[in-house]
């Protein structure tokens, strides 16, 4: 047995003793006093033992790690599931050598060089991510000691998206259109009865790559912060997620497919293209229902998860009024179904205003290639004068549509794209 679970075990036989004693109100018996004194002398020996184990596991993993290249990523450890990503990064090995080498933080000119630290996976960075119909809390910003905090926009595409992983670069058959012939088959009444004939069904297909891309951002931290762990790890867990976040979302929807890019969705042949007329809201909420169409229709049987629409339209829709002035919707003080046709309403500043995107967004996934990592250093521009470092967070992920058919992308008159 583990010397660990050896010593759990004895501490609740010990207080089982006890507990049991005090609930008979007497003292030990002369044979529970013996049975302690023999699990105690066997407590201190385990503790003894365990003491050993533990110094030797931190020498040996001292010796691994030492002379490690900062180009290689020290995981974490696999049982942090609930522990926040910025957490991670504090409480890890590189990391906590740093504060033994800097106890005080750092002076004016210290090189600072910590080695990279992958801290979890994709599924790791999405998990616990809002629902789509929680509020949105606007909170004044304060001063802490950093470079700049902005106000953020909303995200919620990668709330829609299926996300999976991936042992690298792979082509794979997306499909572009289905006709199906399904029908009932009569007994076939002479050699050339045609109407006996079984049917056959199309599938329009077409092959695609899913090719890793790196997306990366750094941001710039004091070195008092980066010394204060607790207040760092939050930092991180604000400005890691939505760094990535906002990169993400951007190709998944624009990304060109060439110069280094993904191919985002508005640029993925198949996709079913609904162009409409009117500048009204009632224009656009009347062309969203027949976008719904396009994907639940007879041939293509999809359903839709979610309507995507920008800030700017989301507005215009929430205050379409009827002629006596009244809002079809809840009204500002109401917090109503954030719904367009029974579907969830969704924001995103990376859609142009006049256009929408909607169909079955698990038709979309981001495949996790290495997962997320961190790395700080101050060897950037003329940081280390400043006490000034330069925090970078990446990941490497492949995006895929696999049913292009399934989503339908809307517009005014004609635009570029999609």
């Amino acid at each position: 047995m583990d010397p660990r679970e050896e010593l759990a075990q004895l501490q609740k036989e010990l207080l089982g003793i006890k507990t049991k004693a005090a609930g008979e109100k007497r003292s030990f018996t002369d044979d529970e006093l013996t049975d302690i004194e023999t699990k105690s002398a066997r407590v201190g020996e385990l503790k003894e033992r365990i003491e050993r184990i533990e110094k030797s596991e931190k020498a040996l993993s001292d010796l691994v790690n030492f002379g490690k290249s900062s180009g290689d990523a020290e995981d974490v450890p696999d049982d942090w599931s609930d522990t926040p990503l910025g957490e991670r990064f504090t409480k890890s090995d590189p990391y906590r050598r740093f504060k033994t080498a800097n106890p005080s933080g750092t002076g004016q000119g210290t090189p600072i060089m910590i080695e990279t630290v992958r801290i979890g996976s994709m599924k790791d960075f999405f998990a616990n991510r809002k629902a789509l119909t929680s509020p949105q809390a606007r909170i004044q910003n304060i001063r802490v000691p950093m470079v700049d905090m902005v106000d953020r926009d909303e995200l919620t595409l990668l709330d829609l998206i299926s996300r999976g992983e991936t042992a690298g670069n792979f082509e794979y058959v997306q499909v572009i259109s289905v006709t199906r012939n399904a029908k009932i088959v009569p007994e076939a009444t002479s050699a050339t009865d045609n109407a006996a004939l079984k049917p056959v069904s199309e599938i329009s297909t077409a092959l695609a790559d899913a090719k890793v891309y790196t997306y990366a951002d750094g941001y710039d931290v004091t070195n008092q912060l980066l010394a204060d762990a607790p207040a760092f790890a939050s930092y991180m867990d604000q400005e890691l997620r939505y760094s990535l976040d906002a990169v993400i979302e951007d190709k998944l929807l624009n990304g060109s497919g060439v110069s280094g890019e993904p191919k985002g969705i508005l640029n993925t042949t198949g996709i079913q293209d609904h162009e409409f007329t009117g500048s009204t809201p009632k224009d656009l909420v009347k062309a969203i229902r027949r976008g719904i169409t396009k994907v639940t229709r007879h041939g293509i049987g999809g359903r839709v998860t979610a309507v995507l629409i920008s800030p700017e339209d989301e507005e215009e829709i929430d205050l379409m009024e009827d002629g006596n002035q009244r809002f079809y919707g809840q009204g500002p003080f109401g917090l109503g179904p954030n719904t367009l046709w029974g579907r969830p309403r969704v924001t995103s500043e990376r859609i142009e205003p006049g256009t929408f995107l909607l169909g079955d967004f698990k038709q979309i996934a981001l495949l996790d290639r290495e997962g997320l990592s961190v790395q700080a250093f101050n060897q950037h521009k003329d940081y280390a004068q400043r006490n000034m470092t330069y925090v970078r967070g990446e990941l490497r992920a492949a995006q895929v549509v696999w049913k292009p058919n399934r989503l339908v992308f809307g517009h005014r008159g004609t635009v570029q794209g999609g």
